[in-house]
């Protein structure tokens, strides 16, 4: 009998939870108006000065691509992992001279490593965790942890 007053509170609590996606869609209105107003800039310029503009142009995407390599997951080439500290270990324990790496996730905190061979299939999977010098390296066709440790 004491617990009757907690029923209202949780429907009180549930009920002032729900007001907030009225909000959200108002803040996307705001968003899509913003990117709509830079886009009608580079427009006059373009028909003011059109000779101007096609070598702009041309140079833009020259600057946007080296600018985008570091954000786009790395090419499947086992030589660009030579570099990396979980190197050694793996050469140990993958053949990597018969299957390409892509690597999936590289950000601050961990390296995430596919291993593929020639048929496309995933075979190896290697998580490196970089603060920590943690390694996994794991068998996806036999679903086997075949490395865990430090380096």
């Amino acid at each position: 009998m004491k617990k009757w007053w907690l029923l209202p509170t949780l429907a009180i609590f549930l009920a002032a939870c729900g007001n907030n996606g009225e909000t959200k869609p108002v803040e996307d209105e705001d968003i899509s108006v913003d990117v709509i107003e830079p886009e009608e800039e580079p427009a006059e310029t373009e028909v003011t000065e059109p000779a101007e503009t096609e070598t702009t142009t041309e140079e833009a995407p020259a600057k946007e691509i080296p600018a985008e390599e570091p954000n786009v997951p790395y090419e499947p080439a086992n030589s660009n992992l030579l570099g990396h500290e979980e190197a050694e270990i793996l050469t140990e324990y993958i053949p990597m001279d018969e299957l390409t790496a892509q690597v999936e996730v590289d950000n601050q905190n961990k390296r995430v490593t596919l291993f593929e061979n020639e048929s496309g299939q995933k075979v190896y999977k290697s998580i490196f965790i970089k603060h920590e010098n943690h390694l996994k390296i794991i068998d996806l066709k036999a679903d086997d942890l075949l490395f865990e440790g430090q380096l």
